[in-house]
């Protein structure tokens, strides 16, 4: 049986694999990414084995890991985060379940950034939460404004992916939404750069967001009404 390996590698960052994401690795002959994956990870792995391409090519990417493992190959392709979190999962086993049972897909989970932010920030997600995304290429701006109105009417805490776009549009909805039903006292954590040299965390309120401060890398964090910041300046969501 041919064998392909979809692993979320988090941040990129190596300390943040899992055992099993670096067992995977090792044992596989060739291993697909990213350019910026490829960057952060290449000097852990045989350079050797790894194909790299740019960020966007992603289709290409993932029709020749399928390809490379339909030639008795044990393939890895890498994706960021968790795979299967606004990542490539979904779009290589549809691709995969074309061609039967032929290749044998198996998913190693990453550290979303929901998880690896929620633990630089404090403990923000002690309790029920939702992650939307706000990516202009995965949100209808319709169903994205019925989404954001449902949960902001909840007393859920909301982790946000892909915040920036070229106008702010859908981070301004969002940030309108919010403070129609959310105090703007509401505690919010800014996730930047997770796990790069670049990292950077911002905890502010919902009325201060200052929308400069957000870019394409940065997770954001909004609290529920329990959601506080203690001494330590971390946010916490008390769990009783």
């Amino acid at each position: 049986m041919k064998k392909l390996y979809i692993v979320g590698v988090g941040s990129g960052n190596y300390d943040d694999l899992t055992i099993k994401a670096i067992k995977v690795l090792n044992l596989s002959e060739l291993i697909y990414c990213d350019e910026r994956i490829f960057q952060q990870l290449n000097q852990y792995f045989d350079k050797t084995k790894i194909i790299s391409n740019s960020y966007n090519a992603t289709q290409e990417r993932y029709v020749n890991a399928i390809n490379s493992s339909l030639e008795d190959k044990v393939v890895s392709i890498l994706g960021s985060g968790d795979a299967g979190i606004y990542g490539i999962s979904s779009l290589i086993l549809e691709y995969a379940d074309n061609l039967g049972d032929e290749v044998d897909i198996e998913i190693i989970p990453g550290i979303t950034s929901a998880i690896s932010g929620a633990s630089l920030l404090g403990s923000p997600l002690t309790q029920d939460f939702a992650v939307i995304t706000l990516s202009d290429n995965l949100a209808d701006f319709e169903q994205l404004q019925e989404k954001i109105i449902s949960i902001a009417s909840t007393n859920f805490s909301i982790v946000f992916y892909s915040p920036r776009n070229s106008t702010y549009k859908n981070l301004l909805l969002a940030r309108e939404i919010l403070l129609t039903y959310r105090s703007s006292e509401t505690i919010v954590g800014l996730a930047k750069g997770i796990g790069t040299e670049e990292q950077k965390l911002i905890i502010t309120n919902l009325g201060s967001i200052n929308v400069d401060d957000i870019d394409s890398y940065t997770t954001i964090f909004v609290g529920n009404k329990e959601t506080k910041l203690i001494k330590t300046k971390k946010m916490v969501t008390p769990l009783l």
